[in-house]
Parts: structure tokens; sequence; C-alpha cells
């Protein structure tokens, strides 16, 4: 054969290489080391002087090689923006494992290489091969690999490649068993992603509080997916942790918890449980322009005639000793209001006060004009607050909002601590479809960390989560069909990478039952995990 002949099919075949190995494995390093086997292949498959020629030919080569791989690399991280190579983005998590018997097994496999490439055929590159391979194995493989010793150079890339260290926390509460890292994979990367799920096999799946940045957890899931089943789980497995539930739906009945019925108290929501009037006036004026949809004069109105009838009850702003009278109620804003219309001297004025007068008289409902439960009480024991029978839900957003912000009040007066309360807060866009609940919500993940608290908050839509989401330590996310919310929580956990949103999206999307995508650990890895919550009895789940 024609030497430049030769060397164009070789040049083309190093190209190709160059090109295919560095997609397939994801990594500069290990299509150079690839580079390397190809002297083994010429070893191997020619002899005398066309292996003399062949290799002076790869070795001429070499430099091309790095030049190709390199500027494939540049591609790959600009189109991709993120590092190009996924060996070094994981050398952190290829972690020592001296193990004394693979040292036993391994060392008759080293002099049966020794015997086939030295004494055999007298080949130093495919001996040195060995040797790297079994100081590799030796080090960092996790299993006992020792017959890929004997490949040689052909073995590195698949030790180093399946040496990355997923092992997570096992301590904690057990919710169920990993099935799946979100990993590069061979099969993926020759098609649409080089990302897919790596199988994994006696891998459970922990809660760690001890570990996490806060407490804070997200459920998102089509309706019937499980979602208050996990938080069900997750409440039963606390230990000397008690819980509050905001129960929308009548859902949660739970052993030894308190169960009340919202629709059979009352709360009045002007009461100030430790704040100043003037705070309590601007939440309740801000929460009522979120309900009503009110204009910004009709909210300053409601404010000012707040703070009036603090006064008439002598409560003053200045003054905290006056901050324990008894305040007033919404019938008493009433008759406040009632007196300011009397007062005011043209039509305009007039009218406008008496656009809020119709709000004011909704507030007067029984249920918001009296304290008929004990707040503190309810904050340090299990409950579940039943809110399924609430007439309205002007009331029933009203009753939460209230004991929400009353519940951020209590833990200023409480002051640090460690983790002893969990919130649950059920059908979430209820409460996050208000600019005001949206913002009560938000502080409480932001802030209740320091405290000791968690909150779980369970939502089938990903509008207005987006703070919640940047919040939340763990997030559990079930079937989701609804392309708006795929793209969003695709985008959310692969980051900037498209070949990873491709990867989410289709596993969110064929979603069993019993099975979750969530992220974990201090690389936040993408799992799927089957719940232990979710039981398989005949061909039907079974929701606890």
């Amino acid at each position: 054969m024609n030497s430049f002949i030769l060397f164009v099919i070789i040049l083309i075949l190093v190209a190709f290489s160059s090109i295919l190995i560095s997609i397939m494995f994801s990594s500069i390093l290990i299509s150079i080391i690839y580079y390397i086997t190809t002297f083994a292949y010429a070893s191997l498959m020619f002899s005398g002087s066309y292996y003399y020629i062949i290799s002076s030919i790869l070795v001429n080569l070499f430099t091309y090689y790095i030049f190709v791989v390199i500027i494939l690399a540049l591609i790959l991280g600009l189109t991709r923006r993120t590092f190009p190579d996924e060996i070094i983005l994981n050398l952190n998590r290829m972690s020592l494992r001296f193990n004394k018997n693979k040292i036993i097994y391994g060392v008759p496999f080293i002099l049966i290489s020794y015997f086939l490439f030295i004494y055999l055929k007298f080949d130093m590159i495919l001996f040195i091969g060995s040797i790297i391979s079994s100081i590799l194995y030796v080090l960092i493989s996790r299993k006992l690999e020792f017959p890929l010793i004997l490949l040689s150079w052909f073995s590195i890339p698949y030790i180093v490649t399946n040496s990355i260290d997923f092992s997570l926390d096992n301590r904690g509460i057990e919710l169920g068993e990993i099935e799946g890292i979100l990993s590069p994979t061979i099969l993926n990367r020759i098609s649409q992603t080089r990302f897919g799920l790596k199988k994994v096999s006696s891998l459970k799946f922990y809660l760690n509080f001890d570990k996490s940045k806060n407490y804070n957890i997200l459920i998102i899931g089509t309706s019937g997916s499980g979602k208050s089943t996990l938080a069900k789980e997750i409440i039963s497995k606390l230990t000397g942790i008690s819980y509050l539930v905001f129960d929308l739906h009548g859902e949660y009945d739970i052993e030894n918890a308190i169960k009340i019925d919202m629709s059979k108290t009352s709360l009045n929501p002007l009461s100030l449980n430790g704040t100043s009037p003037r705070q309590r006036a601007l939440e309740i004026a801000y929460m009522l322009r979120s309900i009503f949809k009110l204009g910004n004069l009709q909210t300053i109105d409601i404010f000012n005639i707040i703070m009036e009838a603090y006064a008439e009850k002598g409560i003053d702003e200045n003054d905290e000793r006056t901050w324990t009278l008894k305040p007033p109620t919404f019938h008493d804003v009433l008759i406040t209001l009632e007196k300011r219309k009397k007062l005011v001297e043209n039509s305009q004025d007039l009218s406008r006060i008496s656009s809020i007068e119709p709000y004011i008289q909704f507030l007067t409902n029984q249920i918001l004009n009296n304290n008929s439960i004990n707040m503190e009480e309810i904050f340090k024991n299990n409950v579940v607050l039943d809110f399924s029978r609430v007439a309205t839900d002007e009331l029933k957003y009203i009753l939460i909002e209230t004991i929400l912000r009353d519940f951020r009040n209590y833990l200023n007066r409480r002051g640090i601590s460690n983790l002893w309360k969990f919130l649950i807060i059920d059908e979430a866009p209820f409460i996050l479809s208000k600019e005001s609940g949206l913002e009560i919500v938000e502080r409480l993940f932001a802030e209740v960390r320091k405290f000791g608290v968690g909150i779980i908050l369970i939502t089938q839509i990903t509008e207005n989560i987006e703070n919640i989401f940047q919040n939340s330590s763990y997030i559990f996310i079930f079937n989701v069909i609804e392309p708006k919310e795929l793209d969003y929580l695709s985008k959310a956990l692969g980051g900037s990478s498209q070949e990873k949103y491709m990867a989410i999206y289709e596993i969110i999307k064929s979603l069993d039952r019993a099975r979750v995508v969530t992220i974990a650990g201090d690389n936040r890895d993408i799992l799927l995990v089957k719940l232990n919550s979710l039981k398989i009895s005949g061909s039907k789940y079974v929701r606890g």
C-alpha cells in the first residue's frame, strides 16, 4: 500500500476518532488516552514494516490530533456553556478506595499481562497500559474489575468513567430507593443528548437535614400524583419535631394530630401578637389590596381607618405598653369608617371612602371578629388546620395569611433554635397567586432556617416559585405534562446545559407513579427515586 494513501486514511481515521471519542465520553482526557490505544491497535494488527510505518505516522499526527481535540473542546464548551471535560469536572468525586483484596486478585493478572505483552510479543506500550490500569484499579475502582487489566489502555476510560462516586447520605429519613442518576452515558452521547439516567442498585434515598442549607422542601406534580402522600410520610417519620398543616381540602387525617375545623373557629386579624399597630395595619391593607384588587388610594384609606380604630381602643404606635390592650375588630373599623364619612368635606372624598365600605362589611363576618384559638398552642403542637368548610375563598385566604404572619412574629419572639417545626402548605398556588401571600411565603422560606423551622410547599404549577425554588434544599418533582411547567423545571434543574435540559424534560414527562425526580447532595445530583410512600398492591397503586 502506498505510504501517502496510508497516511491519508490514518489522517481521516484520527480526525473522525477525535470527534467521536470526545463526544461519546465528553472528555478531552479520555480522547487523548484513546489516541495511545491506536498504537496498541497497530501492534496487534500489524507487524514488521507496516507497524513501524503506522507508528511513525501516528507520532507525526499527535500534534494534529491534539489540535483537533482542543478546537472541538472549545466548540463543545461554547455550545454547551459548560466545561467540556466530564472527567476533570468530576475529579473531586473520585475517592481513593485502597483494598488489599484488589491487590491480591490483581497481581496474578499483572503477571499474566507481563507474560502476554512482554514475553510473547515484547510490546512495552501494551504492558505500560496494563500497569496504569492496575494502578487506577487499585486506587479508584469501585469493583473487583481486575480482568480489565488485561485490556491495557482500552480499560482506562471504563475504569475512570465508572469510578465517579455517586454515594449520598445514608442517614436521616429514608424515603425510597434511588433507581438512576443523571450522568453522561455512552448510549445517550451518540444520540440526541449526552445525558441519561445511569442505573444504580442498593442505594437508598435519605433526607438529611443535618447537612442541608435549610429545611425547606418543594413538592411539584400533577393532581393525584402522590404529593400529599409524600408530605405525610415525611412528617410521620419526624422524631421530636412538631408540624402545622394548612389543609385546604380536608385531606390530612393524621393520627396523633389535633385537627381544627377552621369554619367553626374565629380569628381576629387585627390582633397584634407582638407587632406594632402600624405594621399590622399595613399588612392588612396590603392583604385586602391583593384579594380585592384595590387601588392605591383605597389601600391608603383602609390603612388610615384601621390606625384610627387602634387609636380609639387606646393602642398607640409609640407606646408598646398599649399593644397588649384588646384590639379592635372589623366591626369597630366599620364604625370608624362611618365616622370618617361624616367628616369628609366633598363628594369626591366621600365617594372614595364609601368605595371601601363593602370590603370592610365583608370582613365583619363572625369568623374574623374574635379569637377562639390559642395561636401559641397551635404553633407548639402537631396540628392540622382544615379550611375545607370555610364559606368563601376570601375568608379562607385571610385566615391563612393571618396565621402565617402571626407565625413569623412568633418565631421572632421565640428566637434562634435547632430544627423543631415543619409547616406544610398544600395547594400553594391558592396563596402564592396573591401578591401579599407570595411576599410572606418567600420571606418565610428565606428566614425560617435560623429559627429551626422547615416548610413543605406543595404545588401543581411552577408560577411564582422562582425564589422558593432557590431556597429549597430538597425538590421533589412528580409527573408533569404541561409543556410550560416542563420547560421551567427542566431549565431550573439543567442550568445552562441544553443537553441536560432535554434529558430532564423527557424524564419528568414520562415519570411513572411512585417515582420522582429530585436533587440531592453537595454536587446537586439529579436522581430518579422510587418512593416508599406509594406502594404497589396488585396492579394498582395504593396511596397512603
